[in-house]
């Protein structure tokens, strides 16, 4: 499977577990995705790998080996090769969530935390602007438990390895209607709608943003 696959799917902590072990090294995702040691297991990744096969994201093939559904492989290229990573942290009085950007090479995908230790998971069209997938995340939940913020905090692979502290900037939707964007060097830009305020956070995203906000083509 080439990994461009673009469809949302569900899948368990053990799963991605599961596809997280199956890569030649793991780095920090696990740890941006809230798995720990317990999900590192024999039993959780003997759980992991028996989903898989029941709900036919993988087939056996050839005795031992994998085959799996072109959503499950592209979710794996991601997990395995990570370039760089935007974290967005949703938050309002009685409401809270999130997502995370995982970009590689070739495709960039969000994954969300959902109940009882499931995930949603989004591939990205190579085509799209992860920018617009992130401001669609924070736009539908500002909008509907304001007062509200999205706090976007974005780091190479390489960097969140050796501990380097994340850029962040902020987009806060007010009471009265107004709308916020704090930068990483803690400039504030005010603004009577949402787009008027996605405008300015698009522009920082470019600039904090580990890898380009496309896919790279595959090289021939």
């Amino acid at each position: 499977m080439d990994g461009t696959a673009t469809d949302q799917l569900s899948m368990t902590a053990a799963e991605l577990s599961f596809l997280l072990a199956s890569g030649d090294r793991q780095g920090q995702t696990p740890r941006l995705l809230g798995l720990g040691d317990a999900d590192r297991t024999d039993a959780v990744l003997s759980a992991g790998l028996g989903s898989l096969l029941l709900r036919h994201l993988a087939a056996p093939v050839d005795g031992s080996r994998l085959e799996m559904a072109p959503a499950v492989a592209a979710v794996a290229a991601g997990l395995h090769r990570p370039r760089g990573f935007v974290q967005l942290g949703l938050t309002a009085d009685d409401h809270a969530d999130g997502a995370l950007l995982i970009a590689a090479e070739q495709i960039r995908m969000l994954v969300a935390a959902r109940a009882y230790r499931c995930y949603d998971v989004t591939p990205l069209a190579p085509e799209a602007d992860a920018r617009d997938a992130l401001l669609a995340v924070a736009d539908k939940f500002l909008h509907r438990h304001r007062p509200a913020i999205a706090t976007f905090a974005a780091t190479s692979a390489a960097d969140f390895e050796r501990g380097v502290q994340p850029g962040r900037a902020t987009l806060s939707s007010a009471a009265d209607g107004t709308w916020r964007v704090v930068t990483r060097d803690g400039a504030e830009t005010t603004a009577e709608d949402f787009d008027a305020a996605a405008t300015v956070l698009r522009e920082e995203l470019a600039r904090m943003m580990p890898a380009p906000s496309a896919a790279q083509p595959a090289q021939s």
